[in-house]
């Protein structure tokens, strides 16, 4: 049965921000962020920050923004996927949860297509994706590059029907949140956990195109290495395909 508008109690949504030493640039992405969310009227919002093992008073930032709906989760453990991990496990329980990365690479004025879909029960998982409408997408040819070989290996070694499995926004249903909190992954390579076992657990996931701009805030560095990273994400296949078959 689907949520009525008319009813007294209306359906909540959590999305988390995880954050690891962004107080640069926390207090515009959380304006940013809250600025779309605070426009939905059919949909109760919170907005979290899980503050990722930060050392520069990122946590204290977004507090200092004294919004009543936008609270801070301190993430005892570093890595993007700790601080998601956290935020579904310990997090406010909610009707839809959501994430999307602090530097808003992934335009959050996408959520609200995205949640619609969910919200309509079209699907259990909406995710973001760079590789759908490349004219939308504002990265090096290098990044673009270096991701179409990543989604290959993944689909090869890992199966996930998706295109773009790493855009860092992504919004479920409880069934969705629940398998997310079954996984793992601690680091940058949750999203791949994440979507495998929601595929494997026969879970609806839908892409949809996203504005995506990795120079949203010119003066941050980017925290990913292309080799490093690359390397990386191979033995995170392989680990992940063993986790799964296990």
């Amino acid at each position: 049965m689907g949520y009525s508008l008319d009813t007294v109690e209306k359906p909540k949504f959590l999305l988390i921000i995880p954050a690891h030493n962004e107080a640069d640039i926390i207090e515009a992405a959380v304006g940013r962020v809250w600025g779309v969310l605070r426009h939905f009227s059919h949909i109760q919002c919170r907005l979290a920050v899980i503050d990722n093992a930060s050392t520069d008073g990122t946590g204290q930032k977004v507090t200092a923004l004294n919004i009543p709906e936008v609270s801070v989760l301190y993430a005892p453990m570093r890595g993007k996927g700790a601080a998601i991990l956290y935020g579904a496990r310990e997090g406010e329980e909610s009707d839809f949860f959501g994430f999307i990365d602090a530097d808003l690479s992934a335009d959050p004025e996408s959520i609200p297509k995205l949640l619609d879909s969910v919200f309509k029960k079209e699907s259990d998982i909406a995710i973001g994706s760079r590789l759908l409408d490349k004219q939308t997408v504002a990265r090096s040819f290098l990044r673009t590059f270096s991701s179409e070989c990543f989604n290959v290996l993944r689909r090869l070694l890992i199966n996930t029907p998706v295109r773009d499995s790493q855009c860092g926004l992504k919004l479920m249903n409880e069934r969705g949140r629940e398998v997310l909190r079954h996984c793992e992954e601690t680091g940058w390579f949750l999203d791949m956990e994440f979507l495998a076992r929601a595929s494997r657990a026969s879970l609806t996931i839908k892409e949809f195109p996203v504005e995506w701009d990795e120079y949203r805030f010119p003066d941050r560095k980017s925290k990913l290495s292309v080799l490093r990273d690359g390397i990386l994400a191979v033995i995170a296949m392989v680990r992940i395909r063993r986790r799964l078959r296990q």
